[in-house]
């Protein structure tokens, strides 16, 4: 019923003009309150109400005191327990809009009343964080959130204990210069006009000490104001754009590099670039147009064509009589018989397992590479081809790292083969997988020639 009264006052209260939150100026809460007790206090959560009374030593700086009062009882005995906190603290009024609407953020003393069926006091320090909305020159809607630590409670009862508190409330704006005349604020944006700079501030503007807001400003002088202004910096003389920029101070593609130093104006929007405003091209040694982190053939002639694994298009590493440039599979051993694409052609002479040179995966993964994807699409033709081979993908690893582990890894290698040899045209009937890990190497491995090796995918005849 007291925060009722309270808030119905503060409702019915009319102030003699417009007061803006300014130097010497009184603000009245009246606020309902709920309160979390410490669990230490064994004290039952509950709402009450309370006000206070603030006065502004600056715009934004004020000396406020406050009181509350909780009805509730204890947790253990049931007993009537009241709390009343009575609060002096600082606060700091960081300016969000007109009507002297803003962030509030406090600290300061509390001292702590328990009665009726408890009797002690507790001293301690008391925070507040906290948002006020003016509804008018004179009315402000509050809404804050407290808490009060005791360091050292009365009696040791406790070593510590924190209570928390949120509260809503109504505020009233007082003038307190001589005559009580009140302090006029024609825009309503907090400052009063005699110290207002800029009397004319839109509605809802954040302002300054000055009364000014950015759309009012031009520190630079450039004729552009602040809130436009993409270059608040410009020296004085400079000619400047529509955006308050010089020339020297422009980034046309945006990419962090003013124009007159960007060699590269044009960079597309995301795109990272080096202190010359230019996109790093990757290192190319041969100079074949290939990067040399994707070259296999770093050290290419002079002008020789090359394919997009940097090598020469006339050249035959693996002596199978075609080209590097054509070779889907470069490392064919020697003496294989291979067809137009540079692979082993499979099942030849009655064998029954090929190894698939240059299937390939990314270090520790089961992803094929691009390389091994070429070599698949051959086999999978060579499959779709003879469809009365029955065949087995057979993954193998070297002994590097844990058996399980080598296990998992070569199973899925496999799997993944399947898969692909699937997706380009192999009936699923045709092909099946499995995984050994390193229990079936074909060489030492006790050299990383051997491992090297090992580390293979067989195609194995099952019919």
């Amino acid at each position: 019923m007291r925060v009722r009264g309270l808030t119905m006052a503060l409702l019915l209260t009319t102030a003699t003009s417009a007061v803006a939150q300014s130097s010497g100026t009184f603000e009245i809460t009246g606020f309902g309150r709920f309160t979390r007790f410490d669990d230490t206090l064994r004290i039952q959560e509950e709402f009450g109400g309370g006000g206070s009374l603030g006065f502004y030593l600056l715009r934004i700086l004020a000396l406020e005191a406050e009181g509350a009062y909780t009805n509730t009882h204890s947790n253990v005995t049931g007993l009537a327990v009241s709390n009343a906190p009575l609060r002096g603290r600082l606060s700091l009024h960081i300016p969000i809009g007109g009507y002297a609407s803003g962030i509030r953020i406090g600290a300061g003393y509390v001292r702590n009343l328990y009665r009726k069926s408890v009797s002690f006091n507790d001293n301690g320090f008391t925070g507040i964080v906290g948002v006020r909305w003016g509804l008018s020159p004179n009315f402000g809607f509050r809404i804050d959130g407290t808490a009060d630590y005791v360091r050292s409670p009365e009696g040791g009862r406790v070593d510590h204990y924190v209570n928390w508190g949120a509260q809503v409330g109504l505020s009233l704006l007082l003038d307190a210069s001589p005559g009580g005349g009140g302090v006029k604020d024609k825009d309503q944006d907090g400052v009063g006009d005699k110290l207002d700079q800029c009397p004319s501030t839109p509605v809802g503007k954040s302002v300054d000490a000055a009364g000014c807001a950015a759309s009012q400003k031009d520190s630079d002088r450039d004729h552009v104001n602040d809130e436009a202004d993409r270059c608040p910096g410009t020296a004085a003389g400079e000619v400047v754009d529509a955006e308050g920029c010089s020339s020297a101070q422009k980034d046309a593609d945006r990419d962090g590099i003013l124009d007159p130093a960007d060699r590269c104006p044009d960079t597309l929007p995301g795109q990272k670039v080096d202190s010359t405003g230019c996109v790093p091209v990757p290192p190319d040694g041969d100079k074949d147009g290939i990067p040399d982190s994707a070259d296999q053939c770093p050290a290419s002639p002079a002008g020789e064509p090359v394919n997009p694994l940097g090598c020469p298009v006339r050249r035959d590493s693996d002596a199978d009589g075609v080209h590097d440039g054509l070779d889907l599979c470069p490392n064919t051993p020697k003496g294989e018989t291979v067809n137009e694409n540079g692979c082993t052609i499979i099942f030849q002479r009655q064998a029954r397992t090929v190894i698939l040179r240059g299937v390939t995966f990314q270090t520790g993964k089961a992803m094929l590479t691009l390389e091994a994807r070429d070599v698949l699409r051959d086999i999978a033709a060579q499959l779709v081809e003879n469809p009365q081979y029955r065949v087995q993908i057979s993954g193998h690893t070297d002994n590097t790292g844990r058996r399980a582990t080598n296990l998992r890894l070569s199973i899925a290698r496999a799997r993944t083969v399947e898969t692909f040899l699937e997706a380009n045209g192999v009936p699923r009937t045709q092909v099946t997988s499995k995984g050994f890990g390193s229990a079936v190497p074909i060489a030492p491995n006790t050299t990383a020639e051997g491992r090297a090796q090992n580390r293979r995918v067989e195609l194995h005849r099952t019919n």
